[in-house]
């Protein structure tokens, strides 16, 4: 991961909401804790990748990036210059 390209949108709780500014489609958002972390796609919130966060963060996650799927396809649009 490089962390350089990566803006924090979002902090919650121990998780920082980032989007890496050089990424691949689709929209997605890292979920970086200490030492673990998991990618979740904003629109559908399916997991594309998780190494060590528990279901229990994971579903408080998804329903955050539910409840902010608007800023967040937002803030990828502008990172990737989409329409």
């Amino acid at each position: 991961m490089y962390i350089q390209c990566m803006p924090t949108i979002f902090v919650i709780g121990p998780f920082r909401i980032i989007i890496n500014t050089k990424d691949h489609r689709p929209a997605h958002v890292h979920c970086v804790g200490p030492g673990i972390f998991v990618i979740i796609e904003i629109v559908t919130q399916e997991v594309i990748r998780n190494k060590g966060v528990s279901t229990k963060d994971i579903k408080r996650l998804k329903e955050f990036i539910q409840e902010s799927q608007d800023v967040l396809m937002n803030e990828w649009r502008h990172y990737h210059e989409e329409e």
